[in-house]
């Protein structure tokens, strides 16, 4: 099946002019083969012809309102609404300095998109470039302006404030900041911490949860146990992939309860919440005794009452501790079933018979010894004189 993919305009122009894939002008090239051995060179994925990135970014570009950019500011190869935005379209895309979203200058496409709105379609011009007045130059006179605005800020707030937490909305025009533990413990922060005026906990620990699972066994279904209901209790669940500051911790359990539930619920159950929702299968999942803690922590009577309600209890540690464990068994017993098959090889060819250089010579280097290698050799020798020494029965015929 031919795969074919339409022109861009820069193609489009050099075919008029009666270019080929094998004769072009030198400041662009053909683009990527879509497959190998295709018969036309220019069905490719770029749409034929590109323009070589080093003369591109050197060009100049204008906006609808009339500013002039470099190309190397401008973002290429993006698809939206069925078309490519690229420069080999004349369709390259500048963000706004004047960070405007409903600008009626710009394309249609781009004043609609919701994800895209603040940048504006810019097209290549003869007009040279200066840097007064441009793009780059209005860009950076906002950015030092957020910057300044950042920093007013954070002196309302007598320095209370965390880059990491603080969000500028190009709407409003406006900073604000909303104090998100999670990302401190992604951030790995330690010593003192502006929003909190002071240093963390030096003590570290974990944020922990329990996994409360209510479920129909639909495989017993057809069997004396049919609509049999079953409660599962996973315990000792970590939220933090890595310990952070007891702060941290604390904090995550005060402010983040429904974002542990949520995250635990989308990452883990959502195929079987997706069932109960929308085809009636009975699940349900709850998220319990959210806590910080340095160590795990077990409530044996709390374990006893739930077994005594029915319940089968796990903690995570322990499956886990066991799952690592059968994990080494399984490598142990591989590595093992390596050693008698090279042990049986040096039985037969014997050590100084390999390839120097070879992979079962370092191998039994590093795994045997030389002491075990010369036991194997003696073993070879004796076995080969033993062959040697045995009775020929000879035929009369």
């Amino acid at each position: 099946m031919k795969m074919e993919k339409e022109h861009n305009l820069l193609t489009k122009r050099l075919l008029a002019e009666g270019y080929t894939a094998d004769k072009h002008p030198t400041n662009v090239e053909v683009g990527r083969p879509m497959r190998m051995g295709a018969s036309d060179p220019l069905d490719n994925y770029d749409g034929g012809f590109v323009y070589k990135r080093w003369w591109i970014h050197r060009k100049t570009f204008k906006t609808p309102c009339g500013l002039r950019c470099e190309g190397s500011s401008c973002m290429s190869d993006l698809y939206y609404m069925g078309m490519e935005w690229s420069y080999e379209n004349d369709l390259a895309l500048i963000h706004c300095p004047y960070d405007k979203a409903d600008c009626p200058l710009k394309h249609p496409y781009m004043r609609e998109a919701p994800v895209n709105k603040y940048h504006c379609d810019v097209h290549l011009t003869e007009e040279e470039y200066q840097y007064e007045g441009s793009v780059e130059e209005l860009k950076k006179l906002r950015d030092d302006e957020i910057e300044q605005e950042a920093a007013e800020f954070s002196a309302r707030r007598k320095g209370r404030t965390c880059r990491h937490h603080m969000r500028y909305d190009r709407e409003a025009k406006a900073w604000s900041m909303r104090y998100d533990p999670n990302i401190c413990a992604t951030m790995g922060c330690a010593g003192e911490c502006p929003i909190l005026g002071r240093k963390l906990d030096r003590k570290r620990g974990n944020v922990f949860y329990d996994i409360k699972m209510t479920y129909r066994r639909y495989d017993l279904d057809g069997t004396l146990f049919e609509g049999q209901i079953d409660t599962h209790v996973e315990k000792g669940a970590r939220f933090l992939e890595r310990p952070a500051s007891m702060d941290i911790c604390r904090n995550i359990v005060k402010l983040c309860g429904e974002e542990i539930e949520r995250r635990v619920k989308l990452n883990r159950f959502h195929q079987e919440l997706f069932f109960a929702e929308y085809h009636g299968r009975q699940f349900s999942v709850e998220i319990l005794n959210i806590r910080a803690e340095e160590k795990e922590s077990r409530d044996l009577l709390q374990d006893l009452r739930d077994i005594k309600e029915g319940a089968t209890i796990v903690h995570v540690s322990d499956a886990q501790k066991h799952q690592k464990e059968g994990k080494k068994k399984k490598r142990r017993e591989a590595q093992e079933k390596k050693i008698r098959k090279l042990e049986k090889k040096l039985l037969e060819v014997g050590y100084h018979n390999l390839e120097e250089y070879s992979l079962d010579r370092v191998h039994a280097d590093k795994w045997l010894g030389l002491e075990r290698i010369e036991e194997l050799e003696e073993k070879r020798k004796k076995l080969e004189r033993e062959k040697e020494n045995q009775p020929v029965q000879l035929s009369m015929f």
